[in-house]
């Protein structure tokens, strides 16, 4: 019983659902660009968020919805920060992409998610810019 007990305990605050992502420093650029679609893919929103990458760095945020869409923000990772918000009444978490230079300007990249979703979202914005004008040779 003692064992039960500590066990039980040991996964107080930690997600109980199946298929979290397993993120990591070795995976590339597209690996994890492949990550966040997933996030977006999975989440309870009202919208369906997809992302691709352009060239210079700049995340492409699109979120649809059945009956429409939101037009696609394009950011420059370089240019942003990413900003989680937690939502108290609610319980949810987003997290935006905000200019360095001008904080007016917010680009959601993903919203009503929990916890773990919210932190594994900020990582991964944060882990792409590694990339940014890295050539191939580099990459490897």
């Amino acid at each position: 019983m003692l064992v039960a007990l500590a066990l039980s305990a040991c996964s107080e605050g930690y997600s109980t659902r199946e298929g979290v992502l397993i993120l990591n420093h070795n995976m590339g650029p597209e690996r994890a660009l492949e990550a966040l679609n997933t996030l977006g893919h999975q989440q309870p929103s009202d919208f369906h968020w997809h992302y691709r990458m352009l060239p210079g760095c700049v995340l492409e945020v699109h979120a649809r919805k059945f009956w429409g869409a939101r037009a696609p923000q394009q950011v420059g990772l370089l240019q942003a920060e990413a900003r989680e918000v937690h939502a108290v009444d609610s319980g949810d978490f987003m997290v935006s992409l905000v200019s360095r230079t001008d904080p007016t300007m917010v680009a959601p990249v993903l919203d009503r998610m929990d916890e773990v979703d919210a932190s594994q979202v900020m990582w991964l914005l944060r882990y792409l810019p590694r990339f940014c004008g890295a050539t191939q040779e580099t990459r490897r």
